[in-house]
């Protein structure tokens, strides 16, 4: 994939910062050990993605802490910190930092630990025939977002932690049209839940730090 650069978004697991909608479910602490094994999964996949190809890797991060930093070190790499800012602000400052390097540079987030490798791989071949590409989610955001040194994506105007933030996306960088993966989910709602213990009854090697912590949740709260 040679050029090639995956981004990944996390943020310290921090009690009452992290998955605050989830916490109506599983508590303060319960959200921020979940969402802990969430970016731990991803993290493993990053680096299956590294061990893979050639693809560099850079770690993102809403604020530092040793996790962070631990985190960071598995993938080989310095945490960066996110400027402030909505998420526009953010995705922005990481395809500025990455393009100026990388031909190719792909953007996930932490909230999605079942996430397949294969569709990694499907986001950095997209952009061998587009310039821009967009891994749709369930509620109508994403889950990925990529570009290449041709185009980097235009965030006016994109309502972000709705329903619209995809269909915003695309109309924000118009008349571009961005390459399509297949759609996944990621876990913001309570709800969502329902829809991860579901996959990994069936297949907990998905994500397996998720599935033991979910596991180690449901005992706490029986």
């Amino acid at each position: 994939m040679g050029l090639a650069q995956l981004a990944v978004f996390v943020r310290p697991p921090k009690s009452g910062t992290v998955k605050t909608r989830l916490a109506a479910r599983l508590g303060d602490a319960g959200a921020a050990r979940l969402y802990q094994a969430f970016a731990e999964d991803t993290i493993a996949l990053c680096s299956r993605v590294r061990a893979a190809g050639r693809v560099h890797l850079a770690l993102w991060s809403a604020g530092s802490d040793d996790t962070v930093s631990d985190w960071a070190k598995r993938l080989g790499t310095s945490p960066r910190i996110q400027p402030a800012g909505d998420l526009g602000v953010r995705l922005a400052a990481a395809f500025d930092e990455g393009l100026r390097d990388y031909q190719r540079v792909v953007i996930i987030g932490s909230d999605m630990p079942t996430l397949p490798i294969e569709l990694i791989g499907a986001a950095f071949d997209s952009l061998e025939r587009s310039a821009f590409m967009l891994g749709p989610a369930h509620d109508g955001g994403y889950y990925a977002i990529g570009a290449t040194r041709r185009v980097r994506p235009s965030f006016e105007g994109v309502r972000w932690s709705t329903g619209n933030a995809l269909a915003d996306t695309v109309k924000a960088n118009a008349p571009q049209q961005p390459a399509m993966l297949p759609p996944w989910y990621d876990i913001d709602e309570p709800e969502d839940l329902a829809v991860l213990r579901a996959h990994l009854s069936i297949d907990p090697a998905a994500a397996p730090a998720t599935a033991r912590c979910m596991a180690e949740l449901a005992r706490t709260q029986r």
